[in-house]
């Protein structure tokens, strides 16, 4: 499996939608969070909220990237060719999760990096909050590189990582009024909901959402694990049973 994720990384380091994403992520982040351009809204924040506020374009960016790049290789027969040279699917899914990981590692690496030249600073308050965006959008690529993959065809797939994030960004738009009527367990569970969501997450870490909402970095972090796991029990069930036909 080294040679496929290998093989898949060498091809992602090409993909022109991937280059252009980590420039614009580098370049943008360092526009706002310095402060060169920026929303109304954000110019009373200080550089590290600006430079989180930023980070929702990544959500928008792993919803097309994987079917871009994933599901053309059902369509060229890469997928069944890696079958036939002996591999499992099983294999070839956790590759390309892997690579879609790393690739999202290495966006995020740039974006770290142009918010830093902006004059965001990593310090005890920053840094959870970087850790909890880090590992939704990890939780949010896993989920959508598993959808490309099982779904195969590209137009499928990508109706479908798309509806994703518009469901998570209507959840977004109105989870803090919904929860602003629930009270005891009825708003536990709302809360959970909520962040479940990586937008949810992102949003409570920009200030901007009620303090409510946030029930804290253990269990945003915790609730994004979840999201790992659940998106690989559906990755892997009934995988090598599946007809490439």
């Amino acid at each position: 499996m080294k040679n496929l994720y290998k093989a898949t990384m060498y091809r992602i380091f090409k993909n022109i939608y991937f280059i252009g994403g980590c420039v614009i992520a580098l370049v943008v982040t360092l526009a706002i969070t310095g402060g060169f351009y920026t929303f109304p809204f954000l110019m009373e924040k200080n550089e590290e909220i600006r430079m989180v506020f930023v980070g929702a374009a990544m959500v928008l960016f792993f919803s097309m990237f994987p079917p871009l790049f994933i599901n053309p290789d059902y369509a060229d027969g890469c997928i069944r060719n890696r079958i036939i040279a002996g591999y499992s699917q099983k294999q070839v899914y956790v590759s390309h999760v892997l690579a879609q990981l790393s690739a999202m590692a290495i966006m995020f690496l740039c974006y770290l990096t142009g918010g830093i030249i902006g004059g965001a600073s990593l310090n005890a308050s920053s840094t959870p909050a970087i850790l909890i965006l880090f590992v939704g959008v990890m939780a949010y690529t896993v989920l959508t590189a598993t959808a490309a993959f099982r779904l195969r065809k590209i137009i499928t797939s990508m109706l479908t990582t798309m509806i994703l994030f518009n469901l998570c960004f209507n959840m977004l738009l109105f989870g803090n009024a919904i929860l602003s009527m629930l009270k005891d367990t009825a708003f536990r569970i709302g809360e959970v909901i909520y962040n479940i969501n990586v937008l949810g997450q992102w949003f409570s870490l920009t200030g901007f959402a009620d303090d409510g909402v946030n029930p804290g970095a253990g269990i945003q972090i915790l609730l994004s694990l979840i999201v790992i796991v659940a998106a690989l029990v559906w990755g892997m069930s009934g995988l090598d049973k599946r007809d490439l036909n």
